[in-house]
């Protein structure tokens, strides 16, 4: 029996921006609706200074038409860029879920940021004001570029600041991609990137507080990507309880999204977390109640998307 195998490239040409939209939205739909099953990711945390870690990500989806199983190996680096290599390599397995049979195995590095990305896109549609005026993107590697586009297609931003986690980031990261977005413009400081905003984005692999709550403005709407394990944290914790907290799911969020320290500590607790995504999404609950709130979307990032993008992909491409 031969393994299908499909590359970043190849996974990359089948997955646009259009599309990532539509299939993220379709999987936090799923997952309200019952139509797929995914247990929490498991972490598998290496020893020394670096945190580096991997992590094990099983899903199914059941939705007639989307059927798929299979589970994404991962794995984070932070100290990588150093070496000129990327933050994280990943791979997906895909199984029929009919007889556990495999039968592809998908690089999903352009996966896991394309899929990220378009979950921040759809957290900005759903709880967002209508008509931003300026981007916030804070951190500057990777996934910001994804973010970018992704969150650019969705919303025409006069404004776009960056700010880099490391130096010369952010100015690296202007130059890189000012021919699509000529309003791009580096800050020197988080306060100036941020105290305008209207939506903000955060990717870095902080395990401090860089924003603080007096310097988001009244109605701005937060994508917290960059808390995705223990101990990591972009938000001062003020922010949560001023903000409605939208979470991709509870039980990753409260181990490992951007409340978690908030919740080890006792002070976050369920009833505190407005809703989850999907339930959004499927209208279950509601997102934004008014023109002032200040929104935060909790982005841990699920096993479910990965394997119906990887699912979709592998469908385009055979």
């Amino acid at each position: 029996m031969r393994l299908a195998y499909y590359t970043e490239k190849q996974v990359e040409s089948a997955l646009g921006e259009r599309t990532a939209f539509q299939l993220a939205e379709q999987a936090f739909r799923f997952l309200a609706e019952k139509k797929a099953l995914m247990p929490p990711k498991i972490y598998l945390r290496l020893p020394g200074p670096e945190a580096n870690d991997f992590r094990a990500m099983p899903a199914a989806v059941l939705a007639r038409g989307h059927e798929a199983a299979g589970v994404k190996w991962v794995c984070v680096f932070p100290q990588n860029p150093k070496r000129g290599l990327p933050t994280v390599f990943g791979t997906v397995l895909l199984n029929s879920p009919h007889t556990g049979r495999p039968l592809a195995l998908v690089e999903a590095g352009a996966l896991t940021a394309i899929r990220t990305a378009a979950a921040s896109a759809v957290a900005t549609r759903y709880l967002a004001n209508p008509s931003p005026r300026r981007l916030a993107l804070i951190g500057a590697g990777r996934q910001a570029g994804y973010q970018l586009k992704a969150i650019g297609r969705i919303a025409r931003f006069r404004e776009i600041g960056v700010w880099g986690f490391r130096p010369a980031e952010a100015e690296s990261f202007c130059r890189r991609w000012r021919c699509v977005f000529p309003q791009l413009e580096p800050c020197a400081d988080i306060r100036a990137c941020v105290q305008d905003a209207d939506v903000i984005v955060t990717s870095t692999p902080s395990r401090r507080p860089l924003i603080r709550k007096a310097w988001v403005k009244r109605g701005a709407h937060i994508n917290a990507i960059g808390a995705d394990a223990k101990g990591k944290q972009e938000l001062d914790p003020a922010l949560l309880f001023a903000a409605r907290v939208v979470a991709d799911q509870w039980e990753q969020a409260s181990h490992s999204g951007e409340i978690n320290v908030s919740f080890w500590n006792g002070s976050f607790k369920r009833r505190h977390l407005h809703a989850e995504l999907g339930e959004i999404v499927a209208g279950r609950r509601k997102g934004r109640t008014g023109p002032r709130e200040i929104t935060i979307f909790d982005s841990t990032g699920l096993a479910v998307l990965d394997i119906h993008f990887a699912n979709h992909a592998v469908r385009t491409l055979r």
